[in-house]
């Protein structure tokens, strides 16, 4: 086909606007419904025209082009490139102000028309994108897996328009691997460690040059546990003690995830002291106790600070996981104490009325009190784990159901700590009706 020159120079200025082909007077070529638009790179034909890309799934027809006029009716002659023959062959003739084509397959297609006594001749190409994508988990173990993932798309080709050459454009590739909406990688297959502890879906979404998106969600099926444990006591909390004191019953939560219940490991660690103030080189067996139960209990007799770590386990094919946690910090004892209130007033007001004696952590007492004679008036003994603040070493002022005298009184507190210490205090204490 012979174009004008002024023709010609209108059918440059279309093709290299990036509208789409095009001038200002309203004669175009263009898509309205495409994914993503880019100029043709031709390495010997000297014009410039549209790719249109339509994204869908593999063999799908949804290329649309639109072509239109200024005035009031055209006839458009439309032709689509063979590759086999390198030439334009006729496709279809439609008449009006604009016509559309629609559900087109790959190609160049070209339509003519006469506007305003001007023939006018426009290009574009179709391709019609698609992308599938497959993921999986190889090689998973109790530190990591893989994840792999496997793409395959259209073919991004055209031709140049002078000698029939095949352009084959990259599809530009890029790779996002997502869990529950948190980034993993951008590589095709990627390493993931530390595996999660649960059941975990791993989506591979893929993308290519045209913006065309796809897919692909991989179960992680997991065979790794997560430790993690806490304890409670139920010994009454005492406003005036930050710790609590021995015996210590303590019973141990453990919260773990995907463990095998019968192969939990708890491992009591000796007190703190023990194992910091050994000699350089020493050799000890830093555990006192190790204990197989999911949720154990257990006294601590002493005081003192004490660590603890819990190993969970998940048994596969062929191997066991294993995780290990230790408490955030000790298990922290009160050492023994014992105090003696200096005054009592035993006058039956309700208001501190009884000599009141508060020890901590002790395993004996042995408090006497004694008159300025030197008599005994009040013994209290006992072995074994003595309460706190305990009432059956109190006095109540009274000798023989009798109101004492009112006085300076001596007293003598002996006790053996669970810390191990001996815990011996001597003074006056005063009687004031």
């Amino acid at each position: 086909m012979k174009l004008s020159s002024i023709a010609w120079t209108l059918f440059i200025t279309f093709c290299i606007n990036m509208q789409g082909t095009s001038d200002a007077f309203g004669q175009t070529l263009k898509s309205t419904t495409a994914s993503f638009a880019e100029l043709a790179s031709y390495p010997t034909f000297t014009e410039k025209d549209f790719i249109y890309y339509f994204c869908g799934s593999a063999n799908h027809q949804d290329g649309s082009l639109k072509a239109s006029t200024s005035g009031p009716s055209a006839t458009f002659k439309w032709d689509k490139y063979t590759q086999a023959s390198g030439v334009f062959t006729s496709f279809l003739n439609e008449t009006g102000t604009s016509s559309t084509l629609t559900s087109l397959s790959d190609g160049c297609y070209r339509v003519s028309f006469t506007d305003n006594g001007i023939n006018y001749v426009l290009r574009a190409w179709v391709i019609n994108s698609w992308i599938t994508a497959a993921s999986t988990i190889t090689d998973s173990n109790c530190q990591s897996f893989k994840l792999l993932g496997s793409v395959s798309g259209s073919s991004y080709a055209y031709a140049d328009l002078s000698t029939n050459q095949i352009i084959s454009s990259s599809p530009n590739y890029k790779f996002i691997w997502q869990s529950a909406g948190n980034f993993v990688s951008n590589a095709l297959n990627p390493i993931v460690v530390k595996p999660p502890p649960i059941n975990t879906v791993y989506q591979l979404q893929v993308t290519d040059r045209a913006g065309c998106m796809v897919s692909s969600p991989v179960t992680y099926q997991s065979i790794v546990p997560k430790a993690k444990f806490s304890w409670k006591t139920n010994q009454p909390s005492v406003a005036q003690y930050s710790l609590p004191e021995a015996p210590l019953p303590v019973q141990f939560i453990n919260e773990s995830i995907n463990g095998d219940v019968e192969k939990y490991e708890l491992f009591l660690f000796k007190e703190k002291s023990i194992l910091t103030n050994q000699p350089q080189g020493a050799k000890i067996d830093a555990i006192m106790e190790e204990i197989y139960l999911k949720d154990p209990t257990y006294t601590y007799e002493h005081t003192g600070k004490y660590m603890v770590k819990l190993v969970a386990a998940k048994q596969s094919l062929g191997f066991t996981c294993r995780d290990t946690v230790y408490l955030k910090d000790y298990i922290s004892i009160d050492s023994s104490l014992v105090k003696v209130a200096p005054a009592f007033t035993p006058n039956g007001d309700g208001v501190n009325d009884i000599l009141t004696i508060r020890t901590r952590s002790l395993q004996s007492l042995d408090f006497q009190i004694f008159n300025r004679w030197g008599r005994i008036v009040h013994h209290f003994r006992k072995s074994g784990y003595v309460p706190a603040d305990t009432e059956l070493a109190t006095w109540d002022g009274k000798i023989n159901n009798v109101l004492a005298s009112p006085g300076v009184y001596f007293y003598v507190a002996d006790g053996q700590g669970r810390d191990g210490k001996r815990r011996r205090k001597k003074g006056f204490i005063e009687l004031v009706w």
